[in-house]
């Protein structure tokens, strides 16, 4: 089967092939990048480091990382490459293209900071088939190109960046997990104190107070809530409302916490 390319101009380029052509083009060496093992099993080497890989299996890399995979005619590969033309002046460029940055940014993330184990598939088998689906989705969109296409496959790595990230939180050790669990406690009652007082949530002066990036608390109140933290405050000022004027107390509309 031809490799089969796609590229969306300073956001993201997937590639579908067998290992030996895809260590044949240096093309995306520069980007960060998340491998999808679709078929096959074996070993590759990075870092001077010898691991294994297996069917479903994934493997973050930074850029000028390389990984060398033993010659295995049925190792079949996806690549998703996030350009890191929104690494400088991040911030700004979001400005631009707000509708792939967050994404681009939890990819970058992930490559920087994963927990999981190089080559192997995700623990949780249900979110490893979720991941599997939108794999096959991104393809065959790729097959029809219809006029909507773009936006399906955008969709679909915005999906699969999300349940790997909260994959890769569930798999730190327990002594951070509840660390964050507390600091993520503390920031939603923050919040909430602050709506419910009728004051306007400033972003940059939270990330000061809690001393967070804004990438990482989106995680950690996407891991909470199920919502972006916009998104969540968005919605819990909408539910505040909507207990007002119905004079009920806001914990009984409010599932997500």
């Amino acid at each position: 089967m031809p490799a089969i390319k796609f590229n969306a101009h300073k956001k993201f380029h997937l590639l579908q092939s067998k290992t030996r052509i895809w260590e044949s083009c240096n093309e995306q060496l520069e980007h960060y990048r998340i491998i999808f093992i679709l078929s096959g099993q074996g070993k590759f080497i990075l870092d001077g480091e010898i691991c294994c890989y297996f069917q479903k299996g994934i493997i973050f890399l930074r850029p000028g990382q390389q990984p060398i995979f033993q010659e295995d005619k049925e190792t079949e590969i996806f690549v998703i490459a996030f350009d890191t033309y929104l690494a400088e002046d991040f911030q700004k460029k979001k400005l631009f293209s707000p509708d792939f940055a967050d994404t681009y940014k939890q990819a970058e993330n992930l490559c920087n900071n994963f927990v999981l184990i190089q080559g192997r598939p995700i623990p949780n088998e249900r979110e490893g088939k979720t991941i599997t689906y939108m794999i096959v989705q991104i393809l065959f969109e790729l097959g029809q190109q219809p006029a909507s296409h773009l936006k399906m496959i955008k969709g679909c790595i915005e999906m699969i960046v999300t349940v790997l990230a909260r994959n890769n939180y569930r798999s730190q050790p327990a002594e951070n997990q509840h660390k964050e669990s507390e600091l993520t406690e503390s920031i939603i009652e923050y919040i909430k104190g602050e709506l419910l007082q009728k004051k306007t949530i400033r972003i940059p002066n939270l990330l000061l107070m809690f001393n967070i990036s804004e990438e990482v608390l989106n995680l950690y109140i996407m891991n909470r809530t199920g919502m972006s933290l916009r998104n969540f405050i968005f919605k819990f000022k909408a539910d505040l409302f909507k207990a007002q004027m119905l004079k009920v107390d806001i914990g009984e509309l409010v599932g997500y916490l």
